[in-house]
Order: C-alpha cells, then sequence, then structure tokens
C-alpha cells in the first residue's frame, strides 16, 4: 500500500505524457475545475464512480479538496501580477470558492488566521493629494469594509464585491479603530501644515494657487470630521485628549488656512425664522462672528470642545491680549456693550497687574466743549483705549471741565467695574486749595446767622440716611465747638491736576486751621452750593455734586419744605427760641488767623429757619441786622398736652415726654394713636375713647427706644393681603409718602407660608421719660435717636430671605377680628386671596430671567399664564431690569425678590416669609411701553410697601409709619438711580 501511495503510475485528465502518485491528482470535482493547478485523475468512463473504488483512491492518497496553503497561494501569486495580466473572473471564482469554504464548519475556517496579513482581497483607495480612486490588493487587517472611511485615506473592499459577505468570512473590521483615526486625522493636519507652509515659503504669489489649495485642505477636512462625527459614539473622552490641546481645525482667515485650536472657534448660529427676535441674542452672535473664527455644527467637534459661543472668560481673554484688534472689529459702541457685560459679571477673582496694566478700557477726551455745549447733539470726545489708572470717573462735572483728561463712561455699572481695577474719581487726583484774599470780619450777622443756621440743623445734617458715602469719624466734632465762622472779602480756589492749575472765585470754603480747631469763610453773597460743598467737605467721607446740593438744601430749604419732601424734621431737629439780634460786627485783621470767628457753641439757642444776610460788605450787614428770617416753626400748637392728659389720665405723666418740645398736629395725633393702640386704656380713658372718634391721618408714632422681636402673628394665618379699597376705608398718612402709599392702596400686601411664621413686629420697651415740656433734647440724643431708629429699620430690610423655589400655595381666608387701626371692607372684615404659583422655566432653562431673578407662573389659570409668559418673556427681561436696579437701591440681593404673573385678582406685589414678588402683570398694563421715573417711582414705593411688612403683618398705621420711614431712609439713594434714568 505504502508502494501505491508514493509511485507516479496514475494518468492525469487531459495529459497523456506523464503519469503521476496518487497525492498529486484530484478526484473530479466541477467546483475545482477553477484552480489551473488541480489535475484531475482520470477515469475511463464518464459514468459515476462507485463509492467502493472511490474510498479506496482516497486511502491511496487521492484529493478531494484543494489545501488552503494551495488556495492562499494561487491567490497571492495572481495579486502579484499587473492588473492587465491577471484574469480578474478566474480570481473571482478563487475568492468565491475561499470564502465559501470560511463559513461555518467550512473547511479552512480553523487555519486562516494565519493568512490575515496575506494582501490578497481587491481594495480600492483615494488617492488625497489628487482625489483619484486607486485599486489595489490589501489584507483583511488592513482594509475595511465601510466605504466612508475612504475620505480618510484608508483601504475598503471593492464595492463591486458582496463586501458584507467578503469581510464577514474574512473577518474584515468595518470601520478603523478609534486609535487609529485619531492617528491618521494628526498626520492629515501635519500634511496639510506642511503644504500650507511649502506654499508660503516658496513665494506663494499665485492668488489662483492659493486658492485651490485652501479649497482642497477645507473640502477634505469637511469630509474628514463629517465621517468622524458619525463615529462619535465610539469615542471615549481619553482618546480625544490629545486634540484638546492641538490646533487641528482648518479654517479661512484673510484669505490664508489657519489651523485652530477648539477653544479658539466656535459654531455658526443656524439662521432663525424671521418671526423670531431677540436684540440681545443677535448682538451675542454678531460678537462671535466679529471676534472668533467660526465653523458648521459638527458632533464630532462638539464633542471635541468646540462650542456654540464663547464664555465671558474667553472673550475677556482675547480683549486682555489684543485690545486694539478688539476695538477695530467691533467699533465703539460694540466694544462699550462688552464692557458692560465684563463689568456686570467680572471673568476674574481679582484684579492682576495684567488686567491693570493692559489698555482695554474705554476712554473719552472732550473736545470742542464750548463749541459743543450749544449744540443739540451735545458735547463731542474722542475715544481711546487706555489703562484704568490713565482714566478718571467723573464725580464732579466741574472739576473735570476745568482740566484736558480721560475720563470713563458715565454709566454706574461701568464707573464701578473702572474703578474696581483701578481708576480714581476726578474729586481723588484734583487737589483743591483756598486762598482767603482782602480783610476778615468776625461775629457779623451773616456770620451769626449762619452759625445759628448749622446749630439747628446740624442733627439733619449729621444724619447718614441723607448720602450715600459714610460720614468722617469726627463729623459731630467738626460741627459742634471746633466750627468757627468768619466773613471774608474775597475767597480765590486753586484747582491743580499733575502739572496743570487754574484758580476761580468761590463764595464760601473751610480752612483746618489747627487740629482742633477749623474756620469756614464766607463772603458778602454766599452761593448755597459752595457752603454745601464746605460743609460736605467737613463731615463726609468723599463729597459728590449730589451731596453737596443735598446739603445745600437742607440748610436753605424752609423746615415745612424739608417735611413735606419726607425729611424726618420733626425726628432730628430741635426748633429753640429765636436770639436776640447780635452787635454791630467789629473790623478783624486782613489774615483770618488773628481773631476768633462765631463759633457754634456760641448759640445754643439756634434761630430755627433763617437765611444768611445779602450785602456787598459787613456795614451793609449792620444796617440790614433786623432782616434774618423769621422762623416759621416757632408757633406752637396751644392745648394739646391738656388734651391728651384728658383722653389717657393714666399716662399723664408720659405725654410731655412723648409731646417733646414745641409739638405740631401731626405729632399729636401720633401720639394719641399710639397711647390708644400700644398702651393698654384705664377704664377712665376706655370711656373717653367710647365717644365721638378722633378721625386721624397720621401714622402710629415710633417711641425712643425700640427693638425688634421675632414673634407669631396674630390670628389665624398671617398670609394678610390689600385688595381694592372698599367704601368705608379709612384716610391714609398724610404728607408726601403718605399720597403716595395712598395710590398704592389696594394693591400690595403680605402673604406668609402658614401660621406663625416669624413675621416681625415692634414691641415697646420703655417711654419717654417724663418732664418738662420745655426741656430741650440734646443733639447727641436726637442723632443716636435717629441712628437707632435706622439702624433698626435697615436689619429689617436686610432680614430680608430667599425665595421659595418649589413656588407658593396659600388658600383665600376671612379674617373677621380684626386688630384695631386695620383697615376694613364694607362687611367689616378682610379677604386674604390665594396665591398659587409654581416656577417657570422661561428660555433660559434655569426658571430665571437673565440677570437671575426667579419667575413664577399663576397656576390657578395656567392655561393663560404660561403661554403669556412664554410669548412676552422679553417684559419679563425688561421688569427684571427695574426689579435688579431698586433691589441695589434697597441693598437686597436678587434671590429674595422674584416676578410672577397672575393674570387674576388685584395683587400688586406680596410678601411671603420675608421675600417679595412683584406681579408682571401690573407693569404689563402700566409701564412696559416707557419705563422712566414714574415707573421707577412706583415699583420704589411698592418695595417700601413690602419691606415694611417685615416689621408688621397688618395693613395698620404703624405699618404705614414704617413703610414711610423706609421710603425716606433710602430717598437718596434712590434720587441717585432716578438721576441716571433718561
Amino acid at each position: 500500500l505504502l508502494k501505491l501511495r508514493s509511485t507516479q503510475y496514475l494518468p492525469a485528465e487531459g495529459d497523456e505524457t506523464h503519469v503521476y502518485a496518487p497525492s498529486e491528482l484530484y478526484l473530479k470535482n466541477d467546483k475545482l475545475k477553477i484552480f489551473p493547478f488541480v489535475r484531475f485523475l482520470q477515469w475511463p468512463t464518464s459514468e459515476g464512480m462507485p463509492n467502493s473504488q472511490r474510498e479506496f483512491l482516497m486511502k491511496l492518497g487521492v484529493r478531494v479538496d484543494v489545501p488552503l496553503s494551495s488556495v492562499m497561494g494561487f491567490m497571492e501569486g495572481e495579486c502579484k501580477k499587473k492588473e492587465g495580466d491577471r484574469d480578474e473572473k478566474v480570481y473571482g471564482s478563487a475568492l468565491d470558492y475561499l470564502t465559501q469554504q470560511l463559513g461555518p464548519h467550512g473547511l479552512y475556517e480553523k487555519d486562516f488566521s494565519r493568512y490575515k496579513s496575506v494582501k490578497f482581497l481587491p481594495c480600492i483607495r483615494q488617492n488625497l493629494e489628487t482625489g483619484d480612486v486607486i485599486k489595489e490588493m490589501q489584507s483583511p487587517a488592513a482594509c475595511y469594509y465601510n466605504p466612508s472611511s475612504i475620505v480618510m485615506g484608508f483601504s475598503t473592499l471593492d464595492p463591486q464585491l458582496d463586501t458584507l459577505h467578503i469581510a464577514t468570512r474574512t473577518k474584515c473590521s468595518k470601520d478603523p479603530s478609534c486609535h487609529i483615526l485619531i492617528k491618521r486625522l494628526i498626520q492629515l493636519v501635519d500634511i496639510s501644515k506642511a503644504k500650507v507652509d511649502h506654499f508660503e515659503k516658496a513665494g506663494g504669489s499665485d492668488d489662483n494657487e492659493r486658492q485651490k489649495l485652501k479649497e482642497k485642505i477645507l473640502t477634505l477636512f469637511e469630509a474628514v470630521f463629517s465621517y468622524l462625527a458619525s463615529r462619535t459614539s465610539d469615542f471615549v473622552k481619553r482618546d480625544l485628549a490629545v486634540l484638546t490641546k492641538m490646533a487641528f481645525i482648518p479654517s479661512e482667515s484673510r484669505g490664508q488656512v489657519i489651523f485652530y485650536h477648539p477653544s479658539q472657534i466656535f459654531f455658526k448660529k443656524e439662521s432663525s425664522s424671521p418671526t423670531q427676535e431677540s436684540s440681545k441674542d443677535d448682538d451675542g452672535d454678531s460678537l462671535t462672528e466679529t471676534l472668533f473664527q467660526q465653523i458648521q455644527y459638527n458632533a464630532f467637534l462638539s464633542l471635541v470642545g468646540v462650542k456654540a459661543e464663547p464664555s465671558l472668560q474667553e472673550i475677556f481673554d482675547l480683549m486682555i491680549e489684543k485690545p486694539d484688534e478688539v476695538l477695530d472689529s467691533l467699533g465703539e459702541a460694540k466694544y462699550k456693550m462688552l464692557l458692560r457685560r465684563i463689568a456686570s459679571n467680572p471673568p476674574f477673582n481679582h484684579v492682576t497687574k495684567t488686567i491693570k496694566s493692559c489698555p482695554f478700557l474705554l476712554g473719552y477726551l472732550v473736545i470742542d466743549e464750548e463749541v459743543a455745549s450749544g449744540d443739540e447733539g451735545g458735547q463731542k470726545a474722542q475715544y481711546v483705549l487706555a489703562r484704568a489708572e490713565d482714566i478718571f470717573l467723573v464725580d464732579n462735572s466741574f472739576l473735570r471741565r476745568q482740566f484736558p483728561m480721560l475720563v470713563s463712561p458715565m454709566e454706574q455699572t461701568l464707573e464701578e467695574f473702572y474703578n474696581k481695577i483701578g481708576s480714581k474719581y476726578v474729586s481723588e487726583v484734583v487737589k483743591k486749595d483756598f486762598e482767603v484774599q482782602g480783610p476778615t470780619w468776625a461775629d457779623t450777622p451773616l456770620t451769626q446767622s449762619f452759625a445759628s443756621r448749622i446749630c439747628e440743623r446740624r442733627p439733619l445734617l449729621l444724619s447718614p440716611t441723607n448720602s450715600s458715602r459714610p460720614l468722617l469719624p469726627n463729623a459731630a466734632k467738626v460741627l459742634d465747638d471746633q466750627l468757627e465762622i468768619i466773613q471774608a472779602d474775597k475767597i480765590r480756589a486753586k484747582y491743580s491736576f499733575e502739572r496743570s492749575s487754574k484758580h476761580l472765585k468761590v463764595t464760601c470754603c473751610s480752612k483746618q486751621k489747627t487740629r482742633q480747631k477749623t474756620t469756614i469763610y464766607l463772603t458778602s453773597d454766599p452761593d448755597w452750593f459752595d457752603i454745601g460743598s464746605a460743609i460736605g467737605a467737613l463731615i463726609l467721607q468723599r463729597c459728590q455734586l449730589e451731596d453737596a446740593l443735598l446739603l445745600s438744601q437742607l440748610l436753605e430749604s424752609p423746615l415745612e419744605t424739608l417735611r413735606y419732601r419726607g425729611f424726618p424734621v420733626d425726628r432730628v431737629l430741635r426748633p429753640v427760641s429765636k436770639p436776640q439780634l447780635p452787635p454791630p460786627p467789629k473790623p478783624a485783621e486782613t489774615k483770618p488767623s488773628t481773631h476768633a470767628g462765631t463759633k457754634i457753641a456760641n448759640h445754643p439757642d439756634a434761630i430755627a429757619s433763617s437765611s444768611i444776610v445779602e450785602g456787598k460788605s459787613p456795614e451793609t450787614n449792620a444796617q440790614l441786622k433786623n432782616s434774618a428770617f423769621p422762623n416759621p416753626d416757632n408757633k406752637r400748637e396751644e392745648g394739646f398736652e391738656s388734651i391728651l392728659k384728658q383722653m389717657f389720665p393714666s399716662h399723664a405723666a408720659d405725654v410731655a415726654g412723648l409731646l417733646g418740645p414745641n409739638p405740631t398736629k401731626e405729632k399729636a395725633r401720633q401720639v394719641a394713636n399710639l397711647l390708644a393702640t400700644k398702651i393698654p386704656p384705664s377704664a377712665d380713658e376706655k370711656k373717653i375713647q367710647d365717644g365721638p372718634k378722633n378721625e386721624s391721618n397720621g401714622d402710629s408714632s415710633t417711641l425712643a427706644s425700640q427693638s425688634i422681636n421675632d414673634n407669631h402673628a396674630n390670628g389665624p394665618d398671617n398670609n394678610t393681603n390689600m385688595n381694592k379699597e372698599g367704601k368705608g376705608t379709612k384716610k391714609r398718612s398724610s404728607g408726601f409718602m403718605g399720597k403716595v402709599l395712598k395710590g398704592l392702596h389696594g394693591g400690595v400686601g403680605n402673604v406668609s407660608k402658614g401660621v406663625g411664621s416669624g413675621t416681625r413686629q415692634i414691641k415697646q420697651n420703655t417711654l419717654l421719660p417724663a418732664g418738662d415740656s420745655n426741656t430741650p433734647s440734646s443733639p447727641e440724643r436726637d442723632a443716636s435717636t435717629q441712628q437707632s431708629l435706622e439702624a433698626m429699620l435697615n436689619q429689617a430690610v436686610q432680614s430680608s430671605r430667599s425665595v421659595d423655589n418649589a413656588g407658593i400655595r396659600s388658600p383665600e381666608t376671612t379674617i373677621t377680628s380684626l386688630p384695631q387701626g386695620l383697615e376694613r371692607g364694607d362687611n367689616g372684615c378682610e379677604v386674604i386671596p390665594s396665591q398659587d404659583i409654581r416656577p417657570f422655566k422661561g428660555p433660559h432653562g434655569n426658571f430665571k430671567s437673565r440677570n437671575g431673578i426667579k419667575v413664577f407662573t399663576g397656576t390657578s389659570d395656567a392655561s393663560d399664564a404660561a403661554p403669556f409668559l412664554a410669548q412676552n418673556f422679553n417684559a419679563v427681561e425688561r421688569f427684571s431690569v427695574v426689579i435688579q436696579h431698586l433691589a441695589t437701591v434697597f441693598k437686597l440681593h436678587l434671590r429674595t425678590v422674584a416676578i410672577y404673573y397672575q393674570p387674576n385678582g388685584h395683587t400688586i406685589a406680596f410678601n411671603s416669609n420675608k421675600a417679595l414678588y412683584f406681579n408682571l402683570r401690573y407693569f404689563c398694563n402700566l409701564h412696559q411701553d416707557r419705563v422712566d421715573s414714574s415707573c421707577y417711582s412706583y415699583w420704589y414705593m411698592t418695595f417700601a410697601h413690602e419691606l415694611a411688612h417685615n416689621l408688621v403683618s397688618a395693613h395698620n398705621k404703624e405699618h404705614g409709619s414704617f413703610t414711610e420711614s423706609i421710603a425716606s431712609m433710602y430717598l437718596p439713594d434712590f434720587v441717585k438711580l432716578l438721576s441716571q434714568i433718561p
């Protein structure tokens, strides 16, 4: 048998010249005819071979199947032939046979793994240089069957073949791995950069060639990024780490192709429909388009780190790096808008040396001022970029006009930002000095009248509510015995800035003679504004124009005028009797240091409301010594004390102390209301009070010693809310604040989240000591009392709490047992409307307006409220700006205020758990079309009304008094805000 296996004795079909060993021949099989190297055993008949003979031949070694090595050797040999010399049909049949045998349980399945590196698969590949498609042979390990990968230069199976079937049998991958893709992308970037550099170094003067190169690179990477976007689900973060630090994104910039980091380029915004308008968003898109490179959105680039728009930090970094280029690209208007964005939310924790030294701030130099002042367009100014230390903040326009200097834009937000970086105020850099010229006089009618006025209104001048700037520590002493008044012939002011100086005539100034003595000089016809400036420089840490104007008004205006305007005249002033006229003035030496002037300490009984005597000389003043203004407040209403003692006999000893000296009718009413509401009446007093009621227009008086205590509110529910006034509504408070409050009555109120929510109330600790009603109170005590009251009010305002993020839901409640003094409707009870609001997501997706104020919608009729907010959110944004500015006036955090929309009911605003909620409906109906001073005044009083509920829950006279006090205390800051509103 062994001899038969190895001996060549069998004939082959079609070969009559040779004989072969059994192992060299195959049994006849039509499938094997495709292989030219296969020799079939010659069989004498065409009939089928018996099984016994077939099995015997197979034992001898005659083959039935072609070995895998022979098939792969044949295919590898065919691959080496040139494309024209290879029989593609035979090769295709051999490939089909191979793939059939590689199937499940196939003949070659187990042994094929050793041939995965053999190049035998017909593939195509794109030449990235020319774009031509090249045919080639590749191994299963080096090609892929997804035709999209061809854009990156990978070989893919010839699409003319059954690619899925062949790839499945030969274990060919669909796509390259993520690692291979990133590696190939980096290679493409390096090759493209090399081409650009080579073109530029070679001269690069041919614009057509540059255009072709640019289009070729941009088209290539557009296809590459599109393919990579289809693979985003396969990438993990560590695969992309190398790309986040690499400039691999090509974009056209000024006719050239430049590669950018993911942080340097942003996606273009898709064009919105014409009906969608958002000016602020458009400004942001325009800003991105102008300052940064943009590219069409791509999922892969988004995964790497490309964003839709730059952050404020990225914009700020660009401004610091290239301020001139940013200004040239944007222009002055948009650059200022960008500065406003940065100022409202600075993208840095502390000011670095780089920020201080960088000239990125807009400074304005006013030119042609005399000509421009008469033009309708206002002053003309040139703008330049400068460092913060080279730009000055205008807090005094008069000083600014004296010298050429770069000034900041006159906007509060920008001024605060400039000051934070290092800009100084004009009043700080312009040095002032005064020279008294000619003779001076002491103890003239003018100086005595002025000393009396200072003494009288000293507590009002020292009130911290009259200025947003803090007082100097020694302010009280300066206006006491340390101050002397001297009349001068002329006063000249010298203003110095850097190396320039100017001299101007003034009518009043102050000089520090010694460490313990200050002198005020007046001319014969002083200007009240000059006087206010001099006083402000003595008592304020920094006196601005508005401070000088306010101080001059406090000194010049009659007390009744000040009281009408809301100043707490009755609480801080000490009216006294009119003094005797001073003796004629005595001439003094020319130098002011040679005599003693009129001292404040020499006038304990100052005239309550006097005027500076006008004249051309001290002699004229001596002739007009009887022309001092009479005191309009010296009248005393007789009988107040006796009437109150008859009404409240058990507290007769306290009446005089409560009334104080020279009580007004309003003061008497306040004391009567206080004794009626705060002090339990005796049996005799009840009889008096049960008689005809004294119709009072005043508010509850605030006692000399008060404290704030946390007490539970009275009644079943502290959910009080004022509605429309009924027919039986009582008169509100008199005076300016009372008139404003009367307009608010019926729309604002207080809402708490449940019984006993901790509403603060004022409790009486002690009464003013009884004594002689003619005994004057000391100025120190008056100032201390006022400061204690203001500290208490400020503490109550600042105790406001954060808005409830979950919303508010409280039922409607009817209160039939009301405290004395609370407004009642026709039926003698107060109906507290329900409040049911929930958060509104809004277009920003964070349930807030753009500036961070929470937004809520009413749920009682959500079908109307939510759609209205969605369609009119621009109204929310405008209202939020008003609320933000007023919150700044009251020094409240934005988390303590909220905006809600309730289409039903009559509630303008409410206070819930010391958080304030304002109804958008009233803003839309009253002020949306014109946000002016009237709008701000309306919501300013609404703020004051609701903040008063931090102290008192009910709508009684005490609440009205606190509303007026809060409105008066924050009035200077509000006036400053109104001055900035067009």
